[in-house]
């Protein structure tokens, strides 16, 4: 980074003093780090990059991005959950592959007031805003309710009555609580099932994605995919050791170092075929962007199949050839970050005689054509897989182009109750043990994966602290907005300070030979 701009960015009124602070000290070692081999005409090193689904916390992934993008970092696959969705699209979409895109989305989510998402009945809107200012705001009223039942129920039997009217109203008083908060209750139900159990039906939501795109000229998934989805050498990159035999001879001579280095984990008979199968890989020899692609994808749930829908991949489920021609992305947006009751869930109705559409269930799903589905039910993708790193993973690499980077958002509060708790803590109650079923079922297949590959907790993944927000807090302002913006700033900083690109590949390496049964697992000290 040059002087000038580091002078540009440290007058930047979005960021705080200890950022700047803390941007000034680690300036100089991070600006003269190697972050991946993939590099543009301009210097920008290109990774994969996956963002965590969180609400309104989406300010922090881009002051996230924008710590990469000012250090030169690109993104050539990109993927995410819900608020990770948002900034997956708008990446895609705005500007070009070369272009810093932080400072644009920021412009967009700051413009937005997130309270006029929630575009249900005004009712909804006022107990959301109440029990985000008091944290205690549903046990406070249940405390009330049944004091007050309490109260006017013995005082119906112990205070003095001579008539019988007298008597009567003591006694109606508490049925009528119970009345009225029965109604409350049923007025609740009634609009659940009128909105499909969604509080919100998220149109407006919706038509500000599309505004969002449109500005970018992007109308359709067809504009969309058009942009950004490039293959080989279409991509314009540098390998940069060389755009001819470089990567291939590299290669070779790092897979040979990894044997050398641990000659005794390594299975003589499985290494060799593996040597030999890389040595005789001619497509790599002749070409080192081989199977590189640019992609973006969304992750959501279709509760009707059963199952983790990653979009536009596995769109042709829903949306046949001809309809993504002239839906917008911002579909896609939508069905991820359908939180459940809180948003209505998207649905998709599904043309059954449609080729494409028919071929896909037939690829995915094994699906006979007359026993599609009828429609798409979508919730939140983050019920299933909140943080899709598992997108990214290749078991069968060459070597390591680029690296892949993930960030995740936490709070206060998660952090006190990922802590480890005591059997009689979990099982308190049916309701805190149901309350650990259901923590433990949610994104249960991200964890599932990285507790298996340790490796990405190493080398790959930033956790931003959003502190003491809350992820639906819908009537975030400005400043709060900020505040996030700043927390995942500094966790970027942090990350590209602690991160080794010749560690990464050599780990991911390791990684690979691992899962292909040359490096014995059971003594062999690398990580999973």
């Amino acid at each position: 980074m040059k002087p000038e701009i580091l002078k540009k960015i440290l007058e930047e009124d979005v960021l705080s003093e200890e950022s700047k602070k803390k941007l000034a000290a680690m300036h100089d070692r991070i600006s003269v780090k190697e972050f991946s081999d993939l590099l543009d005409a301009e210097g920008n090193q290109y990774v994969e990059f996956v963002q965590e689904g969180g609400g309104v916390w989406g300010s922090a992934l881009v002051g996230y991005l924008y710590g990469l993008e000012i250090f030169g970092i690109r993104f050539l696959k990109i993927a995410g959950t819900s608020a990770g969705a948002i900034n997956t699209i708008l990446i895609a979409a705005c500007k070009t592959k070369e272009d810093a895109k932080s400072e644009t989305i920021k412009n967009i989510l700051f413009n937005w007031n997130f309270a006029d998402f929630m575009d249900g009945k005004p009712y909804v809107r006022k107990t959301i805003h109440s029990m985000l200012n008091n944290k205690n705001f549903l046990k406070i009223n249940a405390y009330l309710a049944i004091g007050t039942l309490l109260f006017f129920g013995i005082l119906a039997f112990v205070f003095p009555t001579d008539k019988i009217w007298q008597t009567k109203v003591l006694f109606s008083i508490p049925m009528l609580l119970v009345i009225v908060g029965a109604l409350f209750f049923v007025k609740l139900y009634s609009d659940l099932k009128k909105r499909n159990s969604g509080l919100n039906p998220g149109n407006t939501f919706l038509t500000a994605m599309k505004n969002a795109l449109n500005e970018f000229d992007i109308k359709t998934v067809a504009d969309l995919n058009e942009k950004f989805i490039k293959k080989g050498k279409d991509l314009n990159l540098n390998y940069r050791y060389g755009n001819e035999m470089q990567y291939y001879n590299k290669a070779l001579e790092s897979i040979e170092e990894i044997r050398i280095n641990n000659i005794e984990h390594i299975d003589k008979i499985r290494y060799k075929i593996f040597y030999d199968s890389t040595v005789n890989n001619e497509y790599y020899k002749k070409d080192p962007f081989y199977l590189l692609k640019s992609e973006y994808i969304v992750i959501t749930t279709d509760i009707n199949a059963k199952i983790k829908v990653e979009l536009p991949t596995m769109a042709n489920l829903y949306w046949s050839e001809e309809e993504l021609k002239h839906i917008s992305p911002a579909e896609f947006v939508r069905a991820s970050m359908s939180v459940p009751f809180f948003f209505e869930p998207m649905q998709k109705a599904i043309n059954k005689n449609d080729d494409s559409v028919k071929y896909a269930w037939k690829f995915w799903m094994n699906t006979l054509p007359e026993n599609i589905n009828p429609a798409g039910v979508f919730i939140d993708g983050g019920s299933i897989s909140n943080f899709p790193i598992d997108l990214f993973h290749a078991s069968d690499i060459f070597y390591p182009r680029m690296p892949l980077f993930g960030v995740q958002l936490t709070s206060d509060s998660d952090l006190l109750s990922e802590k480890g708790k005591t059997a009689s803590q979990i099982l308190k109650s049916p309701l805190s043990y149901a309350g650990n079923i259901i923590s433990t079922l949610k994104g249960f297949n991200d964890k599932t994966f990285l507790t298996k590959h340790t490796f990405y907790h190493l080398f790959s993944i930033q956790t931003v602290n959003c502190g003491i927000s809350s992820w639906l807090n819908f009537f975030m302002k400005k400043d709060e907005k900020e505040e996030l913006f700043n927390r995942g700033f500094q966790a970027a900083l942090d990350f590209l300070n602690n991160f080794e690109w010749d560690k990464y590949k050599c780990e991911r390496m390791m990684l690979s030979m691992k899962e292909k049964k040359i490096l014995k697992e059971e003594d062999t000290k690398t990580v999973g």
